[in-house]
């Protein structure tokens, strides 16, 4: 067996292995790919991805609900959120679980974009196989060992496992690391429940060396050692972060996912430079007694996710992190006879944060063109991933192949992101509002140079493609505008746009909106 696949199987195989030091258990788990001594940033940018696993098959219907479809009351005379309670989405006819408030606030921010009816062919309804599917990215007849995640970070990353990182690439919090985080040359994750337990746990640990061990699995013990023995620089790194970061905001108690997020937050804002952070929730297989459990569910989700976005806020780092949820299926359109719904097809998903452009995505779920008494899909759950990767992350179509062996067309849910980090600090330069905001159909766009440079001015829309040129070339110092007019030869749709200046290597980027 080559090492390479020995330690891919143990990953796969057993969710993270174990192995010991000084009779202490510890996670074994891949290392970060990124060159040592650069920056350990995806693709480029500064952004961080949080991803949220709705574990059980969370019920979309009674979380983004199509309250005014009569459908849905007569297939859910008992489970039907009445319409009296729902929380209305502003320019639709769906609501939201009425313990969702402070999604909607999000929505009425701009904050949130919910995509609708996302699914896949020829669904699975069982929980491990439809969530192997989901965590793969495979289609519903294709067995793959390497998760969605891992093949990027892989594609991003080629030099793994030979270099190794300074921080780790995704953190899992929790108690062992997905199949979504494989990749080609094993775990790409480092996952533990506490940051300072991590710490405490590997201190004091010693590795005796490489010496060969003579059994027939010996170069691969060899191996798996010498990979636990690397990961031991990362509990100081964590450690340090988690020192280092500070949480603002407050929490609610005993709410299991907001105690992950509260570590991610802290470690964000401590420095570490992890761009991939995956938690969990549990209990969402809702056979029976539903109602109580998914207000639960939802009251838990909603506190988690807004205690955690003022948090980033507070510690001003809310424009570098996206969040998004998953489960791996909905429930089945009609409820059943033990108050719960079965296991059924495409549901809603949350994609949420500054960076996110707001809007239902998507058609009202059909509730009675249904296939097997469920709904039918509209987005496949691959497009999501594209989208998430090329706008946040700038990966290029050629990778999106290898990730996700297949072309998928995206959807605008984030503003793309460039392929270097903004350097908006510079005393230089600096670069306006326009104004008016919003505008129609002309809007002035300000910047100043305190040196001569070479300057470029382009509006882009939300899918990253060029709209215009408004400057490009050597300009004198000093403060100039120029005029952005969509009346002539541009007919653009109402939404949002953003402006990019590059000034001699310096970036900076500001949204703008187009009202009709």
């Amino acid at each position: 067996m080559k090492r390479r696949d020995f330690i891919k199987t143990v990953a796969v195989g057993s969710a993270g292995a174990a192995v010991t030091f000084n009779a202490i258990p510890m996670k074994l788990l891949g290392l970060n790919p990124v060159t040592a001594g650069l920056l350990n940033t995806l693709g480029g940018t500064d952004k961080v991805l949080v991803l949220i696993q709705m574990l059980g098959g969370n019920d979309g219907l009674n979380t983004v609900i199509p309250y005014q479809d009569n459908q849905y009351y007569i297939k859910r005379p008992t489970l039907g959120i009445s319409s009296s309670s729902v929380l209305a989405i502003p320019n639709s006819t769906m609501g939201l679980h009425p313990e969702l408030t402070e999604f909607r606030n999000l929505i009425l921010d701009g904050k949130m974009a919910v995509v609708q009816n996302v699914g896949y062919a020829n669904p699975n309804f069982s929980h491990f196989r439809a969530t192997d599917i989901w965590q793969t990215a495979s289609d519903s007849n294709q067995f793959l060992t390497t998760g969605w995640l891992g093949r990027y970070l892989h594609e991003e990353y080629p030099e793994y496992p030979n270099v190794n990182p300074a921080d780790p690439m995704s953190i899992q919090i929790g108690t062992s690391s997905d199949l979504s985080l494989i990749s080609q040359v094993g775990n790409m994750a480092l996952t533990f429940q506490d940051p300072n337990q991590f710490y405490q746990l590997v201190q004091g640990s010693t590795f005796s060396g490489y010496e060969k061990i003579k059994t027939y699995a010996g170069d691969e013990i060899n191996f798996t050692r010498k990979i636990a023995a690397d990961s031991l620089q990362y509990a100081q790194r964590v450690k340090q972060a988690s020192d280092n970061g500070q949480n603002l905001a407050v929490y609610p108690a005993n709410n299991f996912l907001a105690d992950q997020l509260k570590i991610v937050a802290k470690l964000i804002d401590g420095g570490l430079q992890t761009s991939i952070y995956v938690v969990t929730m549990t209990g969402y297989d809702t056979h029976s007694g539903q109602a109580g459990r998914h207000q639960t569910l939802m009251n838990e989700l909603n506190s988690a996710v807004s205690a955690f976005l003022l948090d980033l806020e507070l510690n001003n780092i809310n424009n570098r992190v996206t969040g998004m949820t998953i489960s791996e299926f909905g429930r089945r359109v009609q409820e059943n006879g033990s108050g719960g719904t079965d296991h059924g097809t495409a549901a809603p998903l949350f994609v949420f944060g500054d960076l996110v452009n707001e809007g239902i995505y998507g058609n009202n779920p059909d509730l009675i063109n249904l296939t097997n008494n469920n709904l039918n899909f509209q987005y496949d759950f691959r497009q999501v991933y594209a989208s998430v990767l090329k706008q946040l992350f700038t990966t290029t179509d050629d990778e999106l192949l290898n990730i996700l062996l297949n072309q998928y067309v995206t959807l605008p849910l984030i503003i793309p992101q460039f392929d270097q980090p903004q350097k908006d600090q510079n005393s230089d330069y600096s670069l306006e509002q326009n104004y008016p905001n919003p505008f129609n159909p002309v809007t002035r766009i300000s910047f100043t140079l305190k040196k001569s440079s070479n300057v470029s001015l382009k509006v882009y829309n939300t899918s990253g493609k060029l709209i215009r040129t408004l400057q490009q070339g050597f300009m004198e110092a000093g403060v100039h505008s120029v005029m952005f007019n969509v009346s002539d030869n541009y007919n653009l749709p109402s939404g949002i746009y953003f402006y990019k200046m590059i000034a001699d290597g310096y970036s900076f980027t500001k949204k703008m909106t187009l009202v009709k």
